[in-house]
């Protein structure tokens, strides 16, 4: 059963990716502003600050199966209607703004549903392995989707490279059907919304090493994750490289972070007890690394690093998720697991805009060797108070 899901799994993280790529490359397109590109990453990623706590409360009480295909089914049916505007009007700011918040609002109900549906799918003491194991889904498309969606924004109009990625999420609504999630424990009453989120902040607070590992996430997301969603300034503004450009960079990232999701599916670094110093190290020194594609500006340079980045970015991030995914009841997985989200992709969409705006005043390699360097230091205060 697994496997079914696994296959379906991995057309629509290639569907994400390519997405992903695609309104990135069209920000630049019509704007040709760092400031710009980083507010549609932003708007793609924003309302989960807002809407995730709602829908995971809803989780943690729905037919999972059921919000997964709906979920699914509606990012495709937006996709499609954007394939259409395009082909019909073409985006403008305004238009394409719309269509990243709405590619906002169904991935902050999407997110706490993938993140809770997986686990429960297989035994309890094989969570981690299935947390490492979509990882290696997740990253493996990172490094292929890129770039197949680069050469066809090359060669084509960017609406195909859309239409690609919505016919890409059919699979899933397919597969969904014939799935058995594990049940959630019998409530005779439910809480409101309000406490039910509010029992889920409780649990996290009473929680000591999902607390920490929630809060590292929220400070390496904002630095590292923020300045790999506006890679189209790296790839075009700096170094001139077009939309294959974008796409060698964007699989260069996935390159590091299929390779840090295989050595966490081996086994390395698999620890779900604690905070173990390879990742305090791993933290600093991912962050700190983003100095030097500003100390060197050479295309070479900016991809190796770029790999760095996707390495430490997905080692830290998928041993983070197994800490908290290894500690959290079925019960309070969808509402603790969104506000995983809320902290990991809201912080991402905050460094994005945050970035972006710098990068508008100072230029990308100025903003980079600064980030870098604080960032840096700031995780390694946190790290250290971490225990």
């Amino acid at each position: 059963m697994f496997r079914r899901y696994y296959a379906a799994s991995a057309a629509s993280v290639q569907a994400l990716w390519a997405q992903r790529v695609a309104l990135g490359w069209l920000a630049w397109e019509v704007s040709a502003s760092p400031a710009y590109v980083g507010a549609v990453a932003a708007l793609s990623m924003a309302p989960t600050l807002i809407s995730g706590p709602v829908f995971g409360v809803l989780v943690d009480r729905a037919d999972i199966l059921r919000a997964a295909r709906w979920t699914t089914l509606t990012m495709a049916v937006v996709l499609f209607v954007a394939v259409l505007w395009q082909a019909m009007w073409g985006f403008g700011l305004v238009s394409l703004a719309v269509v990243a918040l709405l590619i906002g609002v169904i991935s902050s109900a999407h997110h706490p549903v993938r993140m809770s549906l997986a686990p429960r799918l297989v035994p309890y003491d094989l969570v981690a392995s299935v947390v490492a194991l979509s990882s290696v889904n997740f990253n493996t498309a990172r490094l292929i989707a890129p770039v197949w969606a680069g050469v066809l924004l090359a060669v084509a109009d960017p609406g195909w490279t859309l239409l690609a990625a919505a016919v890409l999420y059919l699979p899933m609504i397919v597969v969904l059907p014939g799935l058995t999630a594990r049940p959630l424990p019998t409530r005779s009453e439910q809480p409101s919304i309000l406490r039910a989120l509010g029992d889920g902040i409780a649990y996290v607070w009473r929680a000591p090493l999902v607390l920490q590992a929630i809060m590292l996430t929220a400070a390496f997301a904002t630095i590292l994750r923020g300045f790999l969603e506006i890679l189209p300034v790296l790839a075009e503004g700096v170094h001139g490289r077009g939309p294959t450009g974008l796409g060698v960079l964007t699989a260069s990232a996935g390159a590091g972070a299929l390779l840090a999701a295989a050595a966490k599916t081996a086994g390395w670094g698999v620890v779900a007890d604690r905070i173990t110093p390879t990742l305090k190290v791993m933290l600093v020194a991912g962050v700190g690394a983003m100095s030097a594609i500003g100390l060197v500006p050479r295309w070479d340079v900016a991809v190796g690093v770029v790999m760095i980045l996707g390495f430490a970015s997905t080692y830290c991030g998928v041993t983070l998720q197994s800490v908290v995914q290894s500690n959290v009841p079925d019960d309070f997985r969808g509402r603790v697991m969104s506000l995983w989200v809320v902290v990991g992709f809201g912080a991402v969409a905050v460094g994005a805009l945050g970035l972006g705006v710098i990068s508008d005043l100072i230029g990308l390699s100025a903003t980079l060797i600064w980030a870098g360097l604080i960032g840096a230091f700031l995780m390694a205060v946190l790290s250290l108070r971490s225990g």
